[in-house]
């Protein structure tokens, strides 16, 4: 189970200049564009952003969350959402009146990108020994998949740090980072900002996402939408399961 305790405000994962550039290269420094223009392509923007998010399948903006984590026995605890940023609290229940909380030297970020909680430790598998299952024949206590309980609780910052920046005042700024502080300047990656752009391009000269289009004897089909440029730069930063 996870939920978000505070989210970012700047959901936009590229600037209408970067699609200006674009669509009118180094003209674009000499343009002269209108109140209406300028509104019409931040649209096209959150347009793509929301695309970006789709197509990869988790939320792209910095974010705070509270999540119950699963463990397995390892020394990696898994959490939802990436890249980490900082972990603010961590519990052993999530009934926290009665949980044991852990102090930040008693795990470390392993791996912020893929969202590796490590211990030397480990994590205990959250799971009892089950007899009578089909895995041990009723002879030897066994796990079963899929029957694991929830009692880590994560209180936690991911998601990369939007284009503006960060203010020190934010709710999702906090001195809990892997150096010390949250970083203030942005972590979006620029493949990401530039497929954002590239796709609102996209939109600018085909805003109906029309796939094809037929005058008599005519037709012409267009690249479905999530082909191309902007899909290709977004592979890498796409997730498994």
């Amino acid at each position: 189970m996870i939920q978000v305790c505070s989210s970012s405000t700047d959901s936009e994962y590229a600037t209408t200049g970067d699609v200006m550039q674009l669509l009118f290269g180094a003209t674009t420094t000499a343009m002269v564009a209108t109140t209406g223009e300028i509104n019409y392509l931040g649209t096209l923007v959150r347009r793509a952003s929301v695309w970006a998010e789709m197509r990869l399948g988790y939320p792209l903006g910095l974010q705070t969350y509270s999540e119950s984590v699963p463990a397995y026995g390892g020394r990696h605890l898994v959490l939802a959402r990436t890249p980490i940023v900082s972990v603010l609290r961590l519990f052993d229940s999530t009934t926290t009146c009665e949980a044991t909380a852990y102090c930040s030297t008693d795990y470390v970020i392993d791996d912020a990108e893929a969202g590796f909680l490590s211990r030397n430790g480990g994590w205990a598998w959250s799971q009892g020994e089950q007899f009578g299952s089909d895995f041990s024949l009723g002879l030897t206590g066994s796990r079963v998949p899929g029957f694991e309980t929830r009692p880590w609780l994560v209180e936690y910052v991911a998601g990369y740090i939007p284009i503006g920046g960060l203010s020190t005042a934010s709710e999702n700024w906090s001195t809990a980072g892997p150096n010390g502080a949250t970083t203030t300047g942005t972590t979006l990656p620029e493949d990401i900002r530039q497929a954002v752009a590239i796709k609102a391009a996209e939109y600018q000269g085909n805003p109906m996402g029309i796939r094809s289009r037929r005058v008599g004897d005519l037709a012409v089909e267009y690249a479905s939408e999530g082909s191309g440029r902007a899909d290709a730069m977004l592979a890498p930063y796409r997730r498994l399961g």
